[in-house]
């Protein structure tokens, strides 16, 4: 049951939530519920650490690569349910907006994602995603005001319509191995496609249609440039620790999809097909995402377009390859989800202070919130990959790949592209930080919870920052060694 507890029990934990009517009833057993679920996470890491593969049944299945998007999962929901229990109490009335629906919500999103990453069939992987679409739309429309309506909406038909497309890749992909000579009840089984012998005959052209197909669909989910339409609307709209989800949470869990696609397709076929197509929408993404920062206006909405840049550098270090490439790619993941946890923690804190989120409506921020400005400007800092935070090591390590693969070319571009959106960045915080004011801001404190899910993420960039634990690269090399 070492895979099956942690996989089921958020599931039957947001019925058990809903039972409690009462406000601080439902708080509290969403946070026994929530101690618990870290507790079996924790426990099944351990002894995937221990064992490096752990099996039940034909459809569930974790290896290292497992391993380390369940740590980094783990992490973001224990800082967003401590968090949560002081935000909740700004979250104003509505159909949905009460904590037995936020928590009931939350963990079925949380169980969508683990059952993405324990997927031992491709199959089953496609289900898990199109669930965490599902069980997050309404997280999205949470406020049920009418933006929030709309972008819950957008964010359900875009994502959906992205996931058809990995159907149809999918799809392709079991035809292929069928036709290569695996069995048809092993065709879409990991194992079974990373151990058939690559280059099979007849099988090339349906494995690049399929991979095209899947690079759209799961792309869409990661928000690559074209199919991003959807979350800049989603991470403005939601609550604050559910952007934190969906930026930190939500998109890995996609990533991870496009890299189980990508070893197999590589094993197939070679790795110069899949890794050109993350090349180009990775660049695409990173261009584009660091031009649009210059011009928001929404203090969220330019988070959520720097989460478009950062999927993108993941994509160009995967793109890139080679073990310097794929680490720096998976390392990136972890310290982004990190700093963007962090930066989405200070919107809340703003808007309750502001009522706004229009950030040429923000001004004296530095005066009015001095922890708050202080919180943003290490998230800031640690974003843009400034030393001493994690992400100056993960970029560094990329660009490093992209040098030693000669990739010139590329890595001129990722320099001007880190340019852009440092300069972006320093642009709108600057003058969110000074001057005077411009309306009376509402005094509320910050809780023991929220400042110590704030300080757990700006504690741990900075450690991956200065130096990481040799127990954490080991688990990076392990998750690297899957996918080569």
């Amino acid at each position: 049951m070492i895979l099956w507890l942690p996989l089921l029990f958020p599931l039957a934990g947001a019925f058990f939530v809903l039972a409690f009517k009462n406000r601080r009833a439902a708080i509290r057993a969403a946070l026994a519920v929530g101690s618990v679920e870290v507790l079996l996470l924790g426990i099944c890491s351990w002894k995937l650490r221990i064992s490096g593969v752990l099996q039940q049944g034909r459809y569930l299945r974790a290896d290292s690569l497992t391993l380390f998007f369940l740590l980094n999962l783990t992490l973001v929901f224990v800082v967003v349910l401590a968090y949560s229990v002081g935000y909740l109490r700004h979250v104003p009335k509505g159909r949905f907006s009460s904590p037995r629906w936020y928590y009931a919500l939350l963990f079925l999103f949380l169980f969508t994602m683990i059952a993405a990453y324990l997927s031992a069939n491709l199959g089953m992987l496609w289900i898990a995603i199109e669930a965490t679409t599902l069980a997050s739309a309404l997280l999205v429309g949470f406020y049920n005001t009418k933006g929030a309506v709309e972008a819950g909406w957008k964010y359900l038909i875009v994502c959906t319509v992205g996931i058809a497309f990995a159907l149809f890749g999918t799809i392709a992909l079991y035809l292929a191995a069928v036709r290569g000579g695996i069995s048809v009840d092993a065709a879409l089984d990991w194992t079974a496609l990373m151990s058939a012998p690559p280059g099979t005959a007849g099988a090339r052209d349906l494995m690049k249609l399929a991979f095209v197909f899947v690079m759209v669909g799961y792309g869409t989910k990661v928000g690559f440039v074209p199919m991003h339409s959807w979350l800049p609307d989603a991470h403005a709209e939601a609550p604050a620790p559910i952007s934190a989800m969906l930026s930190a949470a939500l998109l890995n869990c996609a990533m991870y999809a496009l890299l189980r696609w990508d070893a197999i397709t590589s094993h197939a076929i070679g790795a110069a097909f899949s890794h050109t197509l993350l090349l180009t929408f990775g660049c695409l993404s990173l261009l584009v995402a660091v031009f649009l920062m210059i011009v928001q206006r929404d203090l969220k909405r330019l988070l959520a377009y720097s989460s478009i840049e950062h999927m993108g550098i993941v994509a160009l270090g995967v793109g890139i390859g080679g073990p310097l490439g794929l680490f720096g790619a998976l390392l990136h993941t972890f310290n982004h989800s990190l700093a963007k946890t962090l930066l989405f923690f200070t919107t809340g804190r703003i808007r309750d202070t502001f009522s706004t989120l229009r950030m040429d409506r923000i001004r004296g921020m530095g005066r009015a919130l001095p922890f708050t400005s202080a919180v943003l400007i290490v998230g800031g800092v640690a974003i843009v990959g400034l030393p001493p935070f994690g992400l100056f090591v993960s970029e560094f390590a990329i660009l490093m790949a992209a040098f030693m693969g000669s990739h010139y070319l590329l890595a001129t571009v990722m320099l001007i592209a880190f340019s852009i959106g440092f300069g972006a960045l320093l642009y709108h915080f600057q003058r969110m930080l000074t001057g005077d004011p411009k309306a009376p801001h509402a005094k509320s404190s910050l809780r023991g919870t929220e400042l110590a899910a704030i300080c757990a993420c700006a504690v741990c960039l900075l450690i991956l920052g200065l130096r990481i634990p040799i127990a954490f690269t080991s688990i990076i090399h392990n998750a690297s060694a899957v996918l080569q």
